[in-house]
Order: C-alpha cells, then sequence, then structure tokens
C-alpha cells in the first residue's frame, strides 16, 4: 500500500539552494505559496581546459517551485513574481582533442511551476508574472583548434515563465495565467575544427510556456490565460565548424506557448493568448568541409497545441498578436554533401486532435485567431560544391489544424 502524498517545496535561488515545505494536503494544510524575487539571479560556468569529456550544466532561476501529488487530491495557489535580471552563462573552451563527448547546457528562468502527478487529482491556481530587465542564457563553445571526436550538443534555453505538469491516472484542474513583459534571449555560439560524429546545436527563448502531460485514465480541465507585452523574445544559434560530418542546428523563439497532452479520458481546454512583442528566431551556420547539416529556424507567436489519446476534445482558443515575427536561417559551405535550410515564421498557431479509434472521436472547436503583426521567414545557402541542398521558408499569419486519429497518430 502507498500512502497519499502531496508535499511542495519552495526552492530559493541556486545560489542559496535552501529548501522549506510549503503544504501537506494530507495533514489538512492548504497549499499556498507566494514568492517575489526582486534581486538579480546570475549563474556562470567559464572553463579552459584539454579533457577527452566535457560536462557542462548551467542555470539561474528567479522564483521556483516544486512538488508532486502521488494517490491524493490536493490544490495548489501559487503567485510568482520575478521583478529581478536571470542571467545563466556558460564559457567553455576546448584545447586539443577531446575522445569523449562535448555536453553543455545552459538554462535561464524566471519563474517556475512543476508538478508531478501519480494516480491524483490536482487543482491549480497559478500566476505567474515577470518583469524584470531580461531573461538571458547564453552558451558558447571555442575549440577553433580542438577536435571533438564523439560529437555531442551544446544548447540554451530561456524562458521568463513556466509552468509544467503531468503524470499517470491524473486529473488537471484549475487556472494559469502568466504575464511577460522583459528581453527573452538565448544565445549558442560555437567555433570547433572537427566534428566527425553527429553534434546538435541550438537555442530556444520563449516568453511564457505551459506544458501538460497525463497518460492512462487521465482528465483535463484547464483554462490557460498568456500575454507577452511590448519586448523582445529572440533565440539566435551561430555554428563555425571547419570539418563537420552530421550537423543540427536550430533556433526556437515564441511568445507564448500551451501545449497539453492527454490520454484516457475527456480534455476541456480554453487558452487565450496575446502578444505585442517582437519574437525573433536566427540560425547561422558555416563550413569548410560538411556531410550533412541541418539548419532550422522557427519562430511563433502564439502556439496551442491541445491532443488527447482518447475520443473527446473541447478546445476554447482565443489569439491576438500584433507584433513582428521573423525566423532566419543562413548557411554558408565550402565543400561537402548534403544541406537542409529551412525557416518557418507563424503569427498564431493552433493544432487540436483526439483519438478516432478510441470508441469514436469527438472534436468541439470554438477558434479566434487574429494577427495584424508583420510575419517574415527567410532562407539563404551559399554552396560552394555539394551533393544536395533543399532550402524552404514558410511565413503565416495564422494556421490552424484539427484531426482525429488512430492512438499514437
Amino acid at each position: 500500500m502507498i500512502a497519499a502524498t502531496a508535499t511542495f517545496a519552495v526552492l530559493a535561488t541556486e545560489a542559496s539552494a535552501q529548501a522549506t515545505p510549503a503544504c501537506d494536503p494530507q495533514a489538512g494544510e492548504a497549499c499556498s505559496s507566494t514568492q517575489i524575487q526582486t534581486g538579480d539571479v546570475t549563474g556562470l560556468v567559464d572553463i579552459d581546459m584539454s579533457v577527452d569529456q566535457v560536462t557542462v550544466s548551467t542555470s539561474a532561476q528567479g522564483n521556483a517551485l516544486a512538488g508532486g501529488v502521488t494517490a491524493a487530491s490536493a490544490g495548489l495557489v501559487s503567485r510568482q513574481t520575478m521583478t529581478g535580471a536571470t542571467v545563466a552563462r556558460s564559457n567553455v573552451v576546448v584545447n586539443g582533442e577531446a575522445d569523449g563527448q562535448l555536453s553543455v547546457q545552459t538554462t535561464a528562468r524566471g519563474n517556475y511551476l512543476g508538478v508531478t502527478t501519480n494516480g491524483a487529482t490536482f487543482a491549480v491556481d497559478a500566476t505567474q508574472s515577470a518583469t524584470g530587465d531580461r531573461v538571458q542564457a547564453g552558451t558558447y563553445v571555442q575549440a577553433p583548434g580542438g577536435r571533438v571526436l564523439q560529437g555531442g550538443f551544446a544548447t540554451s534555453a530561456a524562458v521568463a515563465n513556466t509552468v509544467a505538469m503531468g503524470g499517470p491516472s491524473s486529473s488537471l484542474t484549475g487556472v494559469i495565467d502568466q504575464t511577460a513583459q522583459t528581453t527573452v534571449f538565448a544565445e549558442t555560439v560555437a567555433d570547433v575544427q572537427y566534428i566527425p560524429a553527429p553534434a546538435t546545436f541550438s537555442s530556444q527563448a520563449v516568453a511564457n510556456s505551459v506544458q501538460t502531460n497525463t497518460t492512462g485514465a487521465s482528465h483535463q480541465d484547464l483554462a490557460i490565460r498568456q500575454s507577452n507585452a511590448a519586448s523582445t523574445t529572440e533565440a539566435r544559434t551561430d555554428v563555425y565548424v571547419d570539418n563537420a560530418w552530421d550537423l543540427t542546428v536550430g533556433a526556437n523563439a515564441g511568445a507564448n506557448q500551451a501545449i497539453t497532452a492527454n490520454a484516457g479520458g475527456s480534455m476541456l481546454i480554453e487558452t487565450d493568448q496575446t502578444n505585442a512583442g517582437r519574437v525573433r528566431a536566427d540560425a547561422r551556420v558555416q563550413t569548410n568541409l560538411q556531410g550533412q547539416t541541418v539548419l532550422a529556424a522557427r519562430s511563433v507567436a502564439n502556439e496551442t497545441v491541445a491532443g488527447n489519446n482518447d475520443i473527446y476534445l473541447k478546445l476554447d482558443n482565443t489569439q491576438l498578436n500584433s507584433g513582428g515575427v521573423e525566423a532566419n536561417a543562413t548557411y554558408v559551405g565550402v565543400n561537402g554533401y548534403d544541406a537542409y535550410v529551412g525557416a518557418d515564421a507563424v503569427g498564431n498557431a493552433v493544432t487540436g486532435y483526439a483519438c478516432t479509434q478510441c470508441g469514436g472521436g469527438d472534436v468541439n472547436i470554438t477558434n479566434n485567431q487574429t494577427n495584424s503583426g508583420n510575419v517574415t521567414a527567410t532562407t539563404s545557402a551559399t554552396v560552394g560544391s555539394g551533393r544536395t541542398a533543399v532550402v524552404g521558408a514558410n511565413a503565416v499569419g495564422n494556421t490552424a489544424t484539427f484531426y482525429v486519429s488512430r492512438p499514437g497518430g
């Protein structure tokens, strides 16, 4: 027999690494948390070395609340306010030859709420506000004479407000309200001489993010409100590799994202997204010799995905974008084989689906999308000699996709 547990801990900035219990519903306590961070939070790693394997993880968070509910019913009222700057930076210099993998991950978050559920009924009332100077994550890899023989990855992620919830056999209900007016910037820059193995370099910048995922016999009934005021959200990736065998480079930017998934029960989602800021994704690659290079830039102002691997989905979606949306992908290659270059820019995007072979397939949609901002996607590919070059650019003001599918797809 598993005891019913529902315990939350309030986490301070990683510099202090303090944790204090916030509530215990099993004891009849109300789960309530208020966090206000007015100062700046900075995380920095700076290394210069000759080693076989490099693993670096740097993070900075303004406010963080994390916890879980197992075999119980619980509720949480959370208020998070971040008015300071959040900055995380990883500077990595690789000298000589590295026989192992390169792994560098840099993350900056203004506000974070994470809840794991298992056989639980959970009600949430969460408000997040990020209005500091910036939320910035930077990953910088310098190895102009270095050889990274096993490949690897280098990533950066900057998110002003984050809510992540879910687990098996769970019911999620309630309201999530996110507002942001801050510069959100993620940058990954790399200069490496030789990578004879798969390597990935990426950046992601998001103002407001909600992700839920419930599996098994589960249910969701959530209202999600997201607003990004006049500001800049930008993801930038700039990579030079003299000799790259298998290279993947990406930049992904978004103002408001609500990604919800459910299985084994009904799903009712209401989303209201508003963006007035600039959203930009910029991905650049230059190689001298290359085998395969995949380069992608994606920028979406407002994005909603509601997917139910069961028969019933009700989605009420409203999206308003007045900010500019840009996606730029630039590739320069001297000699090599295959190059794939793409840029996608979207003002408002919504996708909703349910399962047609689960005993029905019922999708009820109310959708309102308005885009008045400029949406631009550009690609540029310069190849001296090569076998294949596939280049594409797509710019869309509003896009909506609704369908039913068999289980798993």
